[in-house]
């Protein structure tokens, strides 16, 4: 790295300091650790950090908390690196233990259970830092939170050399973690809420207001292979969705992703949906008929759970399908086995909400013609092909976005409900009609 280099990358972790603000990390004195590693953890911290870490891999995670701008080590670029004979060797090991813990015991069940859900590795992508007697802490399991104050998110993949993301910062600053029991053993999930920034700057600028939420919650289930830190690392990420529908975000972890605890099956996956539905109903006040519900790929069949039970405002459903043995046959109508999982096919049938399917025609992990099929079958339904988008890629792919924003003006009326919500117990006229300018001049935009 040149000086010239250095000197931009220094500025902008310096950025991301000023906004992150302490209280988002541990406090940072650098010291030197045993293994001359520098990091950016208290003594007293580390010490307690240690005695609670339950792997090495956590520990790895813990030895590097910090804001970017407090680790000057981490400016280096990262090695090149090579592969050599040893590592094409484990790669090979890898997938040979792979192929045995897959089909061994060979019960259907156990194997389906195996190759359907594959959670990222514990602390990757985030943990939680709690504050407990004035002393801060480390979380990466959901159980270590309990007692815990102040709770914040805080992603190890933010302090790698070439990761500039300054705004993520300012969107952590939006979000508020929390832990949910899902079931009788009282195994607790990971859960988040997130405020869209026309929540923040309409409703929390009025101190008087009790309603600070905006009128639309949308529910997002994500994909299989993320969790929460992976999908505030993505493009777009969990705020750049609720900035862009202009509704705050409820996300969650399945039992066995991130920090949530439990065993990862069907069963514990409807349970934690069914305790998230609840929070938003019953702890943040939301009624069914103002819930959106929006599922990615295996997140879909979360969604289409839901959806059964309760009439929503809508239900968007990204790259759907059928139901996972159909996934694997190629076949998205064949008759369900009493083995397969996740038959949102059977599910479908009593959905009542206004509901659009958006898949990619080059989508070769599930077939577009699974999200042809739920069309077909749910009643009061759209679907939005995208001819060159693939199963990963069609998140990102801006015009089904807007595909979404435009089919939720139409079936639910954001824009006129943020009006009728900005009317109720408005005490700042000024407020209430620049936020109606504002309003006014976007939907004009959009009948345009």
């Amino acid at each position: 790295m040149n000086k010239k280099n250095f000197k931009n990358e220094r500025k902008t972790r310096a950025t991301a300091g000023a906004v992150c603000g302490s209280e988002m990390h541990i406090a940072s004195q650098t010291f030197k650790l045993n293994d001359n590693t520098i990091s950016s953890v208290n003594p007293e911290d580390y010490a307690e950090i240690v005695s609670n870490l339950q792997s090495a891999v956590c520990l790895n995670v813990a030895r590097r908390v910090a804001c970017p701008a407090h680790d000057s080590k981490l400016w280096s670029d990262l090695p090149n690196k090579k592969l050599t004979f040893a590592k094409v060797m484990s790669k090979i090991l890898f997938v040979l233990m792979s192929f045995i813990y897959i089909f061994l015991p060979p019960w259907p069940p156990k194997m389906f259970r195996k190759i359907v859900f594959c959670h990222p590795q514990q602390g990757k992508y985030y943990y939680l830092i709690g504050e407990s007697n004035g002393k801060k802490k480390a979380c990466f399991k959901a159980s270590e939170t309990i007692g815990m104050d102040h709770l914040s998110i805080c992603l190890p993949q933010m302090i790698k050399p070439k990761v500039r993301a300054v705004d993520v910062f300012y969107h952590l600053l939006r979000c508020k973690v929390f832990t949910l029991p899902f079931n009788e053993k009282q195994k607790l999930i990971c859960a988040m809420e997130l405020y869209c920034e026309q929540s923040i700057r309409w409703l929390h600028r009025d101190k008087n207001r009790t309603k600070i939420r905006s009128p639309n919650l949308i529910i997002f289930s994500q994909p299989n292979s993320s969790d929460l830190g992976c999908c505030l690392m993505m493009d777009p990420n969990f705020a750049d969705i609720a900035d862009f529908l202009q509704c705050d975000l409820l996300i969650f972890d399945y039992p066995g992703y991130g920090i949530s605890e439990g065993k990862t099956n069907e069963k514990n996956v409807y349970a934690a949906i069914d305790t998230v539905m609840k929070y938003a109903m019953n702890t943040l006040g939301y009624k069914a008929d103002k819930i959106i519900l929006i599922g990615f790929s295996l997140g879909t069949a979360a969604m289409v759970h839901l959806a059964e039970q309760f009439k929503v405002a809508a239900l968007i459903l990204i790259a759907p399908f059928t139901s996972f043995l159909r996934i694997a046959t190629r076949k998205p109508t064949i008759i369900k086995p009493w083995f397969d999982m996740f038959p949102s096919l059977e599910k479908s049938k009593k959905i009542q909400s206004p509901t659009l399917i958006c898949h990619g025609e080059k989508d070769f992990i599930v077939g577009h013609n699974h999200g042809v099929k739920l069309q077909a079958t749910i009643p009061n339904s759209e679907i939005y092909l995208l001819q060159h988008a693939n199963h990963q890629g069609i998140f990102c792919e801006r015009d089904m976005w807007d595909h979404v924003e435009d089919f939720l003006g139409r079936r639910v009326g954001i824009t006129k409900n943020w009006i009728e919500h900005m009317q109720q117990e408005s005490t700042f006229s000024e407020v209430s009609e620049a936020f109606h300018e504002e309003m006014n001049s976007k939907k004009t935009k959009m009948s345009e």
